[in-house]
């Protein structure tokens, strides 16, 4: 999975900037690295997102499949090894979004 998020991510970086991303159903604790990436500005997520991340965070049960799933910008500021060092373990999918 590690390759497949850096092949992912760098495609991305040169195209829209966009990843959709699922996470595993066991990987609740790990939302809080995407959510510490955000503040931090390294990516970008929707509002209505984050807010769903953070309640999945808090509540650690997704409340349903689709929670698994959203799409992040990776910002000017993004720094690739955080962000595969962190989600490798956590992610079930990535996939470009054009």
């Amino acid at each position: 999975m590690r390759q497949k998020i850096i092949d992912t991510v760098r495609e991305a970086l040169a195209g829209s900037r966009k990843v959709k991303i699922t996470f595993k159903m066991t990987a609740t604790g790990d939302i809080n690295y995407l959510l510490g990436m955000s503040e931090a500005g390294i990516i970008i997520l929707n509002p209505s997102d984050e807010m769903v991340m953070m309640a999945v965070s808090r509540s650690g049960d997704w409340d349903g499949d689709a929670n698994r799933s959203l799409e992040v910008t990776l910002s000017y500021k993004f720094d690739e090894d955080w962000f595969v060092g962190r989600m490798y373990r956590a992610l079930e999918k990535i996939e470009g979004v054009n």
